[in-house]
């Protein structure tokens, strides 16, 4: 009776029989645990305490209306670090394309740029 091959390993360049490699690494992320990225790692977080600090905590679309709404930078009354120009639309994450709104306004804003999105003729005049 023939024995069964084994599998060829590319970390070790051998092969092995009924058993994984050793030196097999699980897939998963390749990130540092200590180091985060994206929106919710720690250089986001600075950029929004950032953003906020510069709005003076104050919602960017009801100041542009006359009114002053405070935000929180955590909490219930937490405001959002929002993209004046959507990700989705061209936008970026600098500084001079984020604005401090409150939560009301960040619902409104985002269902407009969903039916724009759906429709572009929504929304122009």
């Amino acid at each position: 009776m023939a024995t069964k091959p084994g599998n060829w390993c590319t970390k070790c360049k051998a092969v092995h029989r009924g058993e994984p490699c050793p030196k097999r690494v699980p897939f998963g992320r390749k990130r540092n645990g200590n180091k985060q990225s994206g929106r919710g790692g720690r250089v986001w977080q600075r950029t929004r305490e950032f953003i906020f600090h510069r709005d003076n905590f104050l919602c960017q679309i009801c100041k542009a209306k006359g009114v002053l709404t405070s935000v929180e930078l955590h909490g219930a009354y937490h405001g959002i670090c929002d993209h004046i120009v959507p990700i989705s639309q061209g936008g970026d994450d600098k500084i001079d394309n984020l604005q401090t709104i409150c939560q009301a306004c960040d619902k409104e804003k985002t269902a407009l740029e969903s039916r724009h999105s759906i429709d572009p003729g929504v929304g122009k005049v």
